[in-house]
């Protein structure tokens, strides 16, 4: 074991060193957020609650590896200022479900907003080639620790998991593409729902992408006729993106429609999602169609992409 740490000296002190320099950075960030009255820590408490429909407190420590004395201050706190509500578990009398209310969900977004802000100020000094390069170190960092200390699997969805895939699909299109109408979030729920009540395990599937024993992404296949399937609900949390467990995900659709026979497959997705457009265009999909959509909130692109099996 000595033999073995003096060989990997050089790398056990440089990754030391970048562990207390980011720490220094998190110190910065972790201040008041712009006099919000909030620190880092209790936004990303606020962010996880916002994931599901229902959470513990329990969960949470777990999740984001707090002490639960610090955990019971911030929930206390969230109650006391009216952003959470608690209701007693169905499943279990010993626990509360929490619940953002509806002055959480604004505080939420609000924090969210403030904190591209705080890391839009960090980046000033840096040119555009400088933050392309320090975003794809980033994705190196997360990629090869996120190997070594994690443990990443995908598996067939269960029932407890369709309220996440639910209210996540629901928080991350509001924070990231600004969908916010009813149209949209009508939509959503009844497309997922309608998903379950019509499911064929032989012809449909999700897909569940498991961080550290808790859901961190899906995918759906779901067939229009014997020939056709359509590739859906397809989303990774913020924190796992840049690592290859998209491509993971969609391999794994693939796979399936291969498995089953299908002889085509086809998405929608909207023109900004950048990086998922590159992933389907390298998998052999093809963009056949597009057209203006104001429904959701914002104005979108909306488009067709598909591929013959």
């Amino acid at each position: 074991m000595k033999n073995e740490m003096g060989k990997n000296i050089d790398t056990i002190t440089e990754i030391r060193g970048f562990n207390r320099f980011y720490t220094n950075i998190l110190g910065l960030l972790e201040k008041d957020l712009y006099g919000s009255g909030y620190s880092l820590s209790e936004a990303r408490v606020l962010f996880e609650i916002s994931k599901t429909e229902n959470c513990t407190a329990v969960q949470l420590c777990n999740t984001l590896k707090m002490d639960r004395g610090y955990m019971s201050r911030i929930i206390s706190k969230f109650e006391k200022n009216g952003l959470i509500s608690r209701r007693e578990s169905e499943t279990d009398s010993r626990a509360f479900n929490i619940q953002l209310t509806a002055g959480g969900n604004r505080l939420f977004h609000e924090l969210n907003e403030r904190s591209n802000q705080q890391i839009e100020d960090l980046l000033l000094k840096l040119n555009e080639d400088e933050k392309l390069k320090l975003l794809k170190s980033m994705e190196t960092v997360k990629k090869y620790l996120t190997k070594a200390t994690a443990n990443i699997l995908i598996r067939p969805y269960k029932k407890s998991d369709i309220s996440y895939v639910i209210d996540r699909q629901l928080s991350l299109y509001e924070t990231e593409r600004h969908f916010t109408s009813e149209v949209w979030k009508t939509y959503l729920k009844q497309g997922v729902l309608e998903l379950l009540e019509k499911f064929d395990p032989r012809k449909d599937c999700m897909l569940i992408l498991e961080y550290n024993a808790n859901p961190a992404g899906c995918v759906a296949i779901t067939h229009t006729d014997d020939d056709t399937a359509q590739y859906r609900y397809y989303f990774v949390e913020p924190e796992l993106r840049g690592i290859g467990v998209g491509h993971r995900l969609l391999e794994e659709a693939l796979s399936f429609c291969k498995e089953k026979k299908y002889r085509h497959i086809f998405l929608w997705t909207v023109s900004a999602q950048e990086t998922a457009r590159s992933l389907y265009s390298k998998a052999g999909f093809t963009l056949t169609e597009s057209h203006e959509n104001n429904d959701w909130g914002v104005p979108v692109t909306e488009e067709k992409w598909e591929k013959d099996l």
